[in-house]
């Protein structure tokens, strides 16, 4: 399987970076002696995970979903998270597409965990500014509400000065759950991780691909029981799971991961046990 066009919708997958979170919190109640065989942890039981940010084109519109961790991060947050520039940025993997920051009409944003909105803005003479400045961004309202007055268990995921600003300067459009937002893109809202996560589906006449962001973070978490300790109710997870796989079987969608090192996308078949991988692309 290759990641190809979808109807009018040119296709790009770009990398933009690495960091690493604990293992066992990725894995929830998996015991360590599974998830260490297909995702190795490092001394401090961290396992790497990708920032792949999804971008498509149809001649006018120029969307990008996610916007990778960006470069605001303070020297030890930077260590905690073993965060890695040095083989991808989101500017670098933009530019060998063929464009610019300039370019994007649209940013998609799936919620606002540091991790997926850091590099919505950037600093510029000590000011921080949008990144993508001829694009609005898309955030569902009801994660927008649970970025801005996070619970305790989130407030060290939602940072403000990742979105605050978009806000201030009238980038920001909050849309309600299940929105369309082009012909051919719409969103798919689940709240197990956390409040108002937009999943964003596009789709032509034939074919689906589904950014999953972290309802299914890894490859490994196509397993229904294989469920973060991050998430915020992981019954309401494995029910949103259930429902979701069941759909990306029945439909063939294609499922893009933005958190797995090493696996970009698959397709799905219901099996009575499990949901098999029927094809797959690996990361070149």
């Amino acid at each position: 399987m290759q990641l190809n066009d979808l109807g009018k919708w040119k296709v790009f997958a770009l990398e933009s970076g690495t960091f690493k979170l604990d293992g066992g919190a990725m894995m929830g109640s998996v015991p360590k002696v599974l998830w260490e065989k297909t995702n190795k942890p490092d001394d401090l039981n961290r396992i790497k995970l990708s920032m792949r940010c999804l971008l498509v084109d149809d001649g006018i519109n120029r969307v990008l979903i996610e916007t990778g961790i960006g470069f605001k991060n303070p020297e030890k947050f930077l260590k905690i998270f073993d965060i890695d520039h040095s083989k991808y940025t989101l500017s670098n993997t933009l530019s060998e597409s063929g464009y610019m920051h300039n370019d994007i009409t649209h940013v998609i944003i799936t919620h606002l965990h540091f991790d997926h909105s850091g590099g919505a803005l950037h600093f510029e003479d000590k000011q921080l500014k949008p990144s993508f400045p001829n694009a609005t961004y898309y955030i569902s309202d009801s994660n927008w509400k649970a970025a801005i007055n996070p619970n305790e268990r989130e407030k060290v995921s939602y940072i403000s000065n990742n979105y605050m600003q978009l806000e201030l300067e009238k980038k920001l459009k909050k849309i309600p759950d299940n929105y369309k937002i082009l012909d051919g893109i719409e969103t798919y809202v689940v709240n197990g991780h956390t409040k108002g996560q937009q999943l964003v589906k596009i789709s032509d006449s034939s074919e689906t691909i589904v950014f999953c962001s972290d309802l299914i973070p890894l490859k490994s978490h196509l397993k229904l029981p294989w469920i973060m300790g991050y998430d915020l109710n992981a019954e309401t997870t494995l029910s949103e799971k259930k429902k979701f796989l069941d759909q990306a079987s029945a439909e063939n969608w294609i499922l893009f991961f933005y958190h797995d090192p090493d696996c970009v996308a698959v397709r799905i078949k219901k099996s009575e046990k499990y949901y098999e991988i029927i094809d797959e692309i690996r990361r070149i």
